[in-house]
């Protein structure tokens, strides 16, 4: 019954929704408020479109119609994660995922807009750990696909990630390992849409470089670079508390045809929450704080704003400007839903 009234929604999401007029969707904590917003892509016209139960991670679909997004299902669980979606101005806003003991993050949706990825965690026999384990060293992780259809969700691999992306071809999706304190650090990472060949994309750091962690890939709208970011610090312990003491942040492009890396300039002292595309390619957008390089972040929030870079001439521009925090955050084109649409339904059965 479960499966109908979701396949039901489904279908007159597809009959009532209008396509995009805003660009940017992210999420934002202004004041009391923690929701997600959307906006034009010089940072006017800013709308809330729903504020329910800390929603985050947003994602436009291909044509601009839905946006997919994590929200706690409990208010006092904050392991309680799973994925909605809603119209494009917040209106029909649905669960998707069923409730299980875990959570579902990191949406997004496939290039021809049938199926949405997320990261899954689930406990172990739905058994809670020894108070000396966390639940996510005992639990399953695995990437997952939804078909919106049917309302079916598949398990593709059973990897810890962050991030997936599908590529626009729909054949490839990239994603980023769960950093380890103290061990290896977080790598970009690459496999097959149908969770095989999974494999490092980019060479390991430096051995004993523990803290540096590469994260948010996202492909190219003509699938052939790659952007990503990197973290590099040091994690110190002051007075029983650990620190993370950040020594650079650094913005790159990973070219898939000629292997090659370029770093864009966009200042070291830049620590970031998430990054994407725009100006189909042209540029880059970041959520992004300055701090200071080779002191102790603290415990104090960071006021994160939203950030335009464009690749070329190095040029920035800040979208947003207020005392709150900007978080997640996607762009999409202006002309949504013009291109062509590739099936992957093949690839994902």
């Amino acid at each position: 019954m479960r499966r109908l009234s979701v396949c039901f929604f489904c279908f007159v999401l597809l009959i009532v929704s209008n396509v995009v007029d805003a660009k940017i969707v992210f999420k934002s904590i202004r004041g009391d408020v923690k929701g997600i917003f959307v906006m034009n892509d010089d940072g006017s016209d800013v709308k809330l479109l729903t504020d329910k139960l800390k929603p985050s991670r947003a994602c436009w679909s291909p044509d601009g119609k839905h946006i997919v997004f994590e929200r706690w299902i409990n208010p006092v669980d904050s392991k309680s994660h799973h994925i909605f979606m809603m119209n494009s101005d917040g209106t029909n806003i649905r669960q998707l995922t069923e409730p299980h003991d875990g959570c579902d993050k990191h949406p997004s949706f496939s290039p021809d807009g049938k199926f949405i990825m997320f990261s899954r965690f689930d406990l172990a026999n739905n058994t809670r750990p020894a108070s000396s384990k966390s639940p996510w060293e005992v639990g399953q992780h695995s990437i997952c696909v939804l078909d919106i259809e049917i309302g079916e969700v598949k398990i593709i691999s059973n990897i810890r990630a962050n991030n997936p992306d599908w590529s626009p071809d729909g054949k490839q999706i990239v994603f980023s390992s769960h950093p380890v304190i103290g061990k290896h650090g977080s790598n970009i990472w690459i496999m097959d849409a149908d969770g095989n060949n999974p494999h490092e994309l980019l060479p390991l750091p430096p051995a004993g470089a523990s803290n540096i962690h590469r994260m948010y890939p996202k492909w190219s709208p003509d699938g052939k670079r790659i952007l990503y970011f990197q973290s590099e610090n040091k994690y110190v312990t002051i007075k029983g508390v650990g620190h993370f003491v950040p020594h650079a942040y650094r913005y790159f492009i990973y070219d898939v045809v000629d292997k090659q890396t370029h770093q864009l300039d966009i200042p070291s002292n830049w620590k970031s929450v998430d990054i994407d595309w725009m100006d189909n390619g042209k540029s880059v957008v970041v959520s992004a704080v300055k701090v200071r390089l080779g002191k102790p972040l603290g415990r104090t929030q960071l006021r994160y704003n939203i950030h335009k870079c464009h690749i070329a001439t190095g040029k920035i521009t800040r979208l947003t400007k207020h005392s709150g925090q900007d978080y997640s955050l996607n762009w999409i084109s202006d002309d949504a839903g013009d291109n062509h649409v590739v099936d992957v339904s093949d690839i994902t059965n």
